[in-house]
């Protein structure tokens, strides 16, 4: 009787000291809800009902939040798919929906051409895609187009020019370039073209260059004529770059290795959530293009269906495939997407792939067989929302990194390329800004951080214009079989 006294006392008196705490922090006591012998399931649905609600009917600032009701689901949807165990299943709100979906089309209507502006802001070339207007027009590599429709490149935005050519789709427009230090004009038609094949043919030299930026529904299709140029021109030996291609279907990743695989060869392997495994065999639509050697660039943005084909190559046909780079990124996963009747849509994991050996490369990737380095200013990364503020000397910060890369890649000389701002970087960041007619503080506020992104990807697109140090591995490899 006093045991079941004693009991009864505190728990009145744990209940009062409760009751102070939750009031002591400035926060009511709710009621509880009862779980009972409610199951696991039932209580989970219970208890998301009633947060929705409470937010949306009593929470103190709801009345501030336009749709409330929407901003609850959406935000509950994006949890959903937080997870650290994937982050590849991701919720697609409608702009990144639509970008996301644009991205896998790989399609774009213009010329056809990749370019970084000069300091003059003239467009200069730097690729182009299979079947497009510029390479119709024949336009080359490092033409410098000062003129569009009439309008000086120099005088006008580069978005507003971009965006002309667009508007006139179908219909010829003028285009003045210089080739060979000459000036030319022609009259270019802009229409859709493919954004994710280019091919060279360096006859002289005995191979050919194909680029591959993504996979998208037309790649397949594109490469297989890229090829039929080359098996044209006779050349045996190809240069298939794959660096910062992050991937995209890998349905396609299938219909090109098609083109270069035996008839009935696996491609890759796919395991499915239950452990159940099938294989992806070439496209009979696709006739192989034999080759003497393929070399494959690749670095830490190969990834996914990239990483796919490169497997397929090396495991069919051994020797014949070297691989020249960094190692790859490591994404052995397949995902697949949903889209939604207002727009939006979840991407999520559906299987594992292996290689037709049935390796995976998973969180790993490719290493490698030749180690060719890449500048640092290629694998530099930033965070865009900082580039809005202002970065101080003596400070961390993710971008501190891509700034005294930048500096020292210019030749300034910051004594630090990590993400520690140092004094001394602060004092090269001065002699920059005092270069090109900057406030001079040593401190890198966003006009900064424009010019200096500016001039470091200017620079490094001249240098790397003619002259890639992992081609030039590549094509050494050629020379030496």
């Amino acid at each position: 009787m006093k045991k079941a006294q004693y009991k009864e006392t505190t728990l009145t008196v744990i209940i009062v000291i409760l009751c102070l705490l939750f009031f002591g922090l400035g926060v009511s006591v709710p009621f509880i809800f009862d779980r009972g012998s409610q199951s696991e399931a039932a209580v989970s649905d219970e208890k998301f009902n009633a947060i929705y609600d409470l937010l949306r009917e009593e929470w103190y600032f709801a009345d501030e939040v336009e749709d409330i009701d929407k901003v609850l689901l959406e935000k509950a949807i994006e949890g959903m798919t937080d997870l650290e165990e994937d982050p590849h299943t991701n919720y697609f709100d409608l702009e990144s929906a639509q970008e996301f979906s644009e991205s896998l089309e790989g399609s774009n209507v213009g010329l056809g051409m990749s370019y970084f502006l000069d300091e003059d802001q003239n467009f200069v070339v730097k690729d182009i895609f299979l079947d497009s207007p510029a390479e119709d027009a024949g336009l080359e590599v490092g033409d410098v187009i000062t003129m569009i429709d009439g309008q000086a490149c120099s005088e006008t935005d580069s978005d507003t020019l971009v965006q002309l050519i667009k508007d006139h789709e179908g219909t010829p427009i003028e285009i003045v370039y210089t080739h060979g230090g000459k000036t030319q004009s022609k009259m270019v038609e802009p229409k859709e073209y493919d954004e994710t094949v280019s091919c060279q043919l360096f006859e002289d030299q005995g191979y050919a260059l194909i680029r591959l930026t993504s996979f998208s529904e037309n790649s397949g299709a594109d490469f297989a004529k890229a090829m039929n140029r080359i098996q044209e021109a006779g050349i045996q030996n190809l240069i298939l770059d794959l660096r910062g291609n992050t991937g995209g279907y890998l349905s396609a990743a299938v219909d090109i290795a098609s083109s270069l695989l035996p008839e009935g060869s696996v491609v890759v392997q796919e395991e499915d959530k239950n452990g159940n495994r099938s294989e992806s065999k070439t496209n009979d639509d696709y006739e192989q293009v034999q080759l003497d050697q393929i070399v494959i660039l690749q670095n830490g943005t190969t990834a996914s269906a990239s990483e796919a084909l490169i497997g397929a190559l090396k495991d069919n046909l051994g020797s014949i495939v070297t691989t020249v780079g960094t190692t790859s990124y490591g994404k052995g996963t397949e995902q697949t997407s949903v889209p939604f009747s207002d727009g939006t849509s979840i991407k999520y994991t559906i299987a594992k792939w292996y290689t037709p050996n049935g390796d995976s490369i998973d969180q790993e990737g490719f290493e490698p067989d030749i180690e060719a380095s890449s500048s640092e200013i290629e694998d530099v990364q930033y965070n865009a929302e900082e580039t809005q503020e202002t970065l101080e000397p003596d400070t961390v910060s993710v971008n501190a990194k891509a700034v005294q890369i930048f500096l020292k890649y210019l030749g300034y000389s910051a004594d630090r390329t990590d993400e520690y701002f140092s004094v001394a970087s602060s004092e090269a960041l001065k002699l920059f800004q005092k270069d090109n007619a900057l406030t001079i503080s040593g401190k890198c506020d966003p006009e900064t951080w424009d010019k200096l992104y500016q001039k470091a990807m200017l620079k490094y697109n001249q240098d790397t214009l003619y002259t890639d140090s992992q081609i030039e591995t590549a094509v050494h490899q050629f020379e030496t079989s």
